[in-house]
């Protein structure tokens, strides 16, 4: 499943996190790290494009370097808007929390 917090794996067995989320001009868009085998997160980060077939999602690169420019600056407003809000620092106490758990 496509949503913020899972592990994707794409067909040529790369896996990256799903870090945040935005719709923008009716689309799906998920802001990624690549993450190694053990799901420790890398330096490589990496916009997709979410498309639906019938029951299933995938991602898509996106080829529009505008487009993918608009989205970087989305995503830093949302980014923003949560460490403003608090919300990042409850996420990361959440995971902090997780990973002792473990």
């Amino acid at each position: 499943m496509i949503e913020v917090g899972n592990i994707v794996t794409l067909e040529n067995n790369v896996e990256y996190l799903i870090l945040e989320e935005l719709d923008h001009e009716g689309k799906k868009y998920v802001y990624t790290v690549r993450t190694l085998e053990d799901e420790t997160p890398t330096d490589e980060f990496v916009i997709y494009e979410v498309i639906k077939v019938d029951d299933d999602s995938y991602l898509k690169d996106i080829d529009n370097k505008e487009l993918y420019d608009e989205l970087i600056e989305e995503f830093k407003d949302i980014v923003a808007d949560k460490i403003l809000s608090g919300d990042l620092d409850e996420m990361e106490a959440m995971i902090d929390t997780e990973e002792e758990a473990a």
